[in-house]
């Protein structure tokens, strides 16, 4: 599953559409700078970003903003852990920002070896401002969005609960929001129990299970109803077993 994030573009100029040259050729040099990205990884010392830096990204980038990343990592895009990295960027889409300045809006896509496949595990928003320089279009300033993991399967082990709330001030309601308390952390996940069989589960608070299902981040959650409970997110859960 894959979910599009972008942003407002606030500057595009109003009825001036895009040719369909420039978006193509935009989009396809988007695409073959995220193929790139992880081939530089910004945990090496100075001197080897650099040279990672000049060899993959030098085609894309104007000198100012190679310049930049080389002399700040940490403004750049690249491999910022053995695991997951970058894999491509998905192209959202190219507006016009100026006479000479366009922008293209994207989604890097991570990806991790997860049982024996590559499978995409996260995604961040990002936005590309394009230039033509010497014939070439370079990318000359970028912005990052935030980091967000997927939705993706997992099994966890922890306590049957009713969630803790966020605010203790004040009267408390007696509802219980189904949860489990992760084993070994501080973790707390909501559980959805629509994907489960229609016979009730009813253990008793503080009963030892394992769930299994997929779990959604509390950052990609639509709804603002589990904003009042210190929950990681949410697992919709497939299997539910006591232990």
């Amino acid at each position: 599953m894959l979910f599009v994030i972008t942003k407002k573009a606030p500057q595009e100029l109003p009825n001036q559409s895009v040719s369909n040259e420039i978006e193509a050729a935009i989009q396809a040099k988007t695409v073959e700078f995220g193929t790139q990205l992880q081939k530089v990884s910004l945990l090496m010392s100075p001197e080897d970003v650099k040279r990672q830096m000049q060899e993959h990204y030098a085609e894309f980038l104007t000198t100012d903003l190679l310049t930049s990343w080389q002399n700040n990592p940490s403004l750049a895009l690249g491999r910022s852990v053995s695991s997951p990295w970058p894999d491509k960027i998905d192209v959202v889409e190219v507006t016009k920002v100026s006479d000479d300045t366009y922008k293209a809006e994207g989604n890097v896509i991570e990806v991790a070896n997860t049982n024996s496949q590559i499978q995409p595990v996260a995604v961040y928003p990002v936005t590309l401002l394009y230039r033509m320089e010497n014939g070439e279009w370079k990318i000359f300033g970028l912005q990052k969005g935030a980091y967000s993991e997927l939705p993706k399967r997992i099994t966890v082990t922890g306590l049957w609960e009713c969630l803790p709330h966020k605010d203790t001030t004040g009267p408390q309601t007696e509802e219980c929001a189904l949860g489990i308390a992760v084993d070994q952390s501080d973790a707390h996940y909501a559980l959805d129990l629509n994907l489960m069989s229609a016979t009730p589960i009813d253990f008793a608070t503080g009963t030892h299970i394992r769930v299994q299902g997929v779990m959604t981040p509390a950052n990609q959650l639509n709804t603002n109803i589990w904003q009042k409970y210190p929950i990681d997110g949410i697992i919709s859960a497939t299997s539910i077993e006591k232990l």
